[in-house]
């Protein structure tokens, strides 16, 4: 009886140990596929930041060589995983594996940002801060400027991402889009160096020397109605 019990306790042993390696094994494989999923998730990211760049500058998305090294470790790593998953575990498999996968993706992330900023950088509407300084304060053109100044600033926030997802590119194309058509309804034409100096003094807290009211700054002023919104003052100074 004794032998028996002891026996069967020998059996009994044998298969819990089995199942605490079966589960440190389990844990193992998660937490790896929790590291690879992580980074696989950056070079998706990547890819598809890379390809809308590339469908809208009308160039090849271009498939990046580190994958293909990364794909012929991983097919390694699951043979060996067939074969022995303790052994497989317990090698540096899995880090060759990990590297080769970081690599692509940083590879991806890089080139990624490269097109991102290429093209950031064509698309931007060039607008003058000068000009908009000016006509802050303008009654025809303030709410123009104003939202001018909003779209720039949506624009710049978007312009600080290392790798902007499809949707922020859509949201940057419409925005420069917007900026661009805005731009065009203002009155910049006419705004000569000397009207810009008068309309940033007339609404600066000091106010305009009498003396930038040029002939040229009263044309601009009339041909605008907008001589009735200026007034002259004596300066504290």
């Amino acid at each position: 009886m004794i032998t028996e019990d002891a026996a069967q306790l020998e059996v009994l042993t044998a298969e819990v140990d089995i199942l605490r390696r079966s589960q440190q094994h389990g844990q193992g494989l998660a937490h790896r596929r929790k590291l690879v999923d992580a980074l696989l998730a950056r070079a998706q990211a990547a890819a598809a930041s890379g390809a809308a760049i590339s469908a809208r500058l009308g160039a090849p998305s271009l498939p990046s060589p580190l994958f293909g090294m990364a794909l012929a470790l991983a097919s390694e790593w699951r043979a060996a995983l067939d074969e022995d998953l303790g052994q497989a575990l317990s090698s540096d498999m899995f880090g060759s594996f990990q590297n080769a996968v970081g690599l692509a993706a940083r590879e991806l992330e890089r080139r990624a940002t490269e097109s991102w900023q290429s093209y950031a950088a064509q698309r931007t509407p060039e607008t003058s801060s000068e000009i908009l300084a000016a006509l802050a304060a303008d009654l025809k053109a303030g709410s123009t400027v104003a939202r001018i100044s909003r779209l720039s600033e949506k624009v710049g926030r978007l312009r600080q991402r290392l790798v902007p997802s499809p949707e922020e590119l859509d949201e940057f194309d419409a925005a420069t889009a917007e900026i661009r058509s805005a731009w065009s309804t203002l009155d910049v034409a006419g705004l000569s160096d000397e009207v810009v100096a008068f309309l940033r003094a007339a609404h600066s807290d000091r106010g305009a020397l009498l003396e930038l009211l040029t002939a040229a700054v009263r044309d601009w002023l009339q041909e605008r109605g907008a001589t009735a919104h200026y007034c002259i003052r004596p300066s504290d100074q």
